[in-house]
């Protein structure tokens, strides 16, 4: 997967334009250069939000009152002015005088409370944190609240927000602190704190994670590539450990371990499936079969099957073709898109909550399913497929002298790929832990295929290969749903450019003459012209 540029990053901390899915959690958590942006992104949010949304009322508050009231002019009042003959008058002044000084009072009360008010807010259900599944699940009435809290050394675990239904579980937690203010950086989730889904058997059927929604909470959620079968789930919490070393936050041990239940009967109930028909067979041998959609409360399953031919299976032998992926969308009725899968095309709406892609019975078979948070059941749209993409052998390369190329550049242009090798180097690993030399060829360009998945090679004159691994960052570009491109970005680093590497470990000196080989191309076919009218019909499973 591309890094994200800051922009993008702070839209996903957010939740304004960027739409969460695994693939880019689990992207964010092993990146360095997007979570050293993602991680002083939270932390500037969070600074704002702990400076809107203090927890309680500060060591200032009385004497601010009191300074407020000596600020209220009290008229002096001596007998003589009493006028006797009015009574009612002197008790409505009095009522007036105690209505000022309750305005007084109650305005610096709620200078502080509206913070607390606020606090109550911090919600799944908050514009920016909503989307449709969690209408749905608050429209039938699928939210519970497991008033959940656990304290220890001084930390509060608090959970009052659950959702759940056969895609997905979404849990809002808190851990406060000692001064009472929410910290959202202690808790991580890893190999020693886990949060568990359990089945009604006590099997485990998913973990949560901390999508990075926003700063107020942990944003906790599993998605299930297959709907969830079972009438009762247990959320359990195994928390010992607070704290980072990562990070650089003091760790601390403790017990926060938390359980609770939730009843899936109801959500069960809304569960509708429609059986889907419709094949096609692209011009180079991929078929496309599509079997149904099952509508869930927080979310659409799309399932369908791919086939390859014999003739496609030997430009992938071994297990290449297992590696395939799919480019298709949804639009309605007047051609606007309604979500996308692999598009280029910019912008685009990915809604994937979850998807997986599993080996059938027969060599080239492939089973997918897709889970998307909305698709309509009361209008027609459209299935449209824009292409495929699939792993197959190649052996595209240039030779070039390594010493020149600053120089003189060398292009590589192939199937549609176009990079201009700009420098090589030899430099010391970007890994701390290795202490030797290794080959980096700088380059610049952009691909019409797919990056991820394919391989690469140096080879030297001797008959040498060494295996490249690659550093930097990617994007992509297109405007339409078959064009679009993967290009190579860019960066200044003291005021000079900074390409995109292929790192060779071993090649310690820079040889007289080098071959840059593409041995596995994930080529991008866009040969294909299929798309099939969905009407919803569903009936209840």
């Amino acid at each position: 997967m591309r890094c994200l540029n800051s922009y993008e990053i702070e839209e996903y901390i957010l939740s304004k334009s960027i739409f969460r899915d695994q693939a880019v959690a689990e992207h964010m958590a092993t990146c360095t250069h997007c979570n050293m942006i993602y991680e002083a992104e939270l932390e500037e949010q969070a600074e704002w939000s702990q400076a809107m949304y203090e927890e309680r009322l500060p060591d200032s508050f009385t004497a601010q009152v009191m300074a407020s009231l000596e600020q209220v002019e009290l008229e002096e009042f001596t007998p003589t002015q009493r006028n006797r003959k009015h009574p009612k008058r002197n008790k409505l002044l009095r009522l007036f005088m105690g209505a000022a000084l309750l305005l007084v009072v109650l305005s610096a009360v709620i200078l502080y409370s509206v913070p607390t008010l606020a606090e109550t807010l911090r919600s799944l259900f908050v514009k920016n944190n909503m989307d449709i599944g969690l209408l749905r699940a608050q429209e039938f009435g699928l939210v519970e609240h497991p008033n959940i809290k656990v304290k220890d050394k001084g930390y509060t675990i608090k959970i009052d927000e659950a959702v759940a239904d056969p895609t997905r579980v979404i849990v809002a937690l808190q851990l406060f602190g000692p001064d009472g203010k929410h910290d959202k950086k202690r808790l991580a989730l890893n190999d020693g704190n886990s949060i568990a889904i359990k089945d009604d058997q006590g099997k485990v059927v998913g973990e949560l994670y901390d999508i990075g929604f926003t700063s107020d909470f942990y944003y906790l959620i599993a998605n299930f590539t297959e709907p969830l079968q079972t009438d009762r789930i247990t959320v359990e919490g195994h928390i010992t450990e607070l704290g980072s070393e990562r990070k650089n936050i003091p760790t601390l041990k403790g017990d926060w371990n938390f359980n609770f239940s939730m009843d899936m009967t109801e959500a069960n109930k809304q569960t509708t499936t429609m059986p889907l028909t419709g094949s096609y067979t692209s011009p180079d041998g991929l078929t496309v079969t599509l079997k149904k959609l099952t509508h869930m409360v927080q979310g659409v399953r799309f399932e369908f099957d791919t086939q390859l031919s014999e003739e496609a299976l030997t430009r992938s032998p071994g297990e290449l073709w297992k590696q395939q992926g799919l480019k298709f969308h949804f639009e309605d009725t007047a051609g606007e898109e309604i979500h996308s899968v692999n598009a280029r095309k910019f912008p685009n709406k990915n809604s994937v909550m979850s998807y997986s892609n599993l080996p059938g019975a027969t060599k080239g078979l492939m089973h997918w399913s897709y889970t998307f948070k909305y698709l309509p059941q009361d209008t027609p749209y459209t299935f449209v497929l824009d292409g495929y993409f699939i792993p197959e052998k190649d052996g595209s390369s240039v030779q070039f002298e390594p010493a020149k190329l600053k120089e003189q550049p060398i292009p590589f242009v192939f199937d549609g790929d176009e990079l201009m090798l700009n420098d090589f180097t030899v430099e010391s690993s970007p890994d701390n832990n290795v202490s030797a030399k290794e080959g980096v060829l700088h380059f610049r360009g952009r691909l019409r295929n797919e990056f991820l998945n394919s391989e690469w090679i140096f080879k030297t004159l001797d008959g040498k290969e060494y295996k490249l691994t690659e550093q930097g960052a990617f994007t992509t570009k297109g405007g339409g749903w078959k064009d679009g491109y993967i290009e190579f970005i860019e960066s200044q680093s003291n005021n000079q450019k900074k390409y995109f590497q292929f790192r060779a470990e071993g090649l310690t000196q820079i040889p007289e003459q080098l071959q840059l080989v593409r041995t596995i191309n994930n080529r991008m076919y866009t040969n294909v012209d299929w798309s099939v009218p969905i009407m919803e019909a569903s009936k209840k499973e």
